[in-house]
């Protein structure tokens, strides 16, 4: 029974995903002028600049980091965990799926307490595919009660650079030599 209720939950919460309408791009950087989207910044001469948010290849956002911006390279990843209380019917859906031009969810699970009362962990991993700006806007509610409805109750934005990953500086070893004496 309890196996068929979590099969049930994850077509709903999938579902769910699928349905949601889709969200719009904020912003292109890194794109080029006359791509139909505003620039981030232009700087010198008219070429597009990064967006100021700091990039990494692997993001974490909590329940801190509502409504602020991420930054993320190019085919890196979004990690969100947020708790829930599945067991009681509450979990996380996407109010509006982002442009997936910009970012796409690549895996949604969850974690159940360890005491196996109160509340688990949901984890949804997205996807950077290409530059942009998209607000990423999750609804918590009660899914056996009632649908997706109201304000999202979790947000963030996920700024994309156009970069695939930060510039490296390599390093050379010294060669060390050893003068033999006699």
């Amino acid at each position: 029974m309890k196996a068929s209720l979590i099969t049930f939950g994850c077509i709903l919460i999938g579902a769910a995903a699928c349905t949601a309408p889709q969200g719009k791009k904020l912003s292109a950087s890194g794109t080029g002028a006359g791509a139909g989207l505003p620039a981030v910044a232009e700087g010198p001469g008219g070429s597009v600049t990064e967006p100021s948010v700091p990039a990494a290849r692997e993001a974490v956002v909590n329940e801190h980091e509502k409504g602020k911006t991420v930054g993320v390279y190019n085919q890196g990843t979004i990690t969100v965990t947020l708790g829930a209380a599945q067991a009681d019917g509450y979990t996380w859906r996407l109010a509006e799926t982002p442009d997936p031009t910009v970012l796409k969810l690549a895996s949604q699970d969850y974690t159940p307490p360890a005491s196996g009362i109160g509340r688990g962990e949901e984890k949804w991993v997205f996807q950077a595919v290409g530059p942009g700006e998209v607000d990423v806007k999750l609804w918590y509610g009660n899914t056996l009660q009632s649908g997706l409805s109201g304000n999202p109750t979790f947000d963030f934005i996920a700024a994309v650079s156009d970069k695939t990953q930060p510039s490296e500086k390599k390093v050379h070893a010294k060669k060390s030599v050893k003068i033999a004496r006699d």
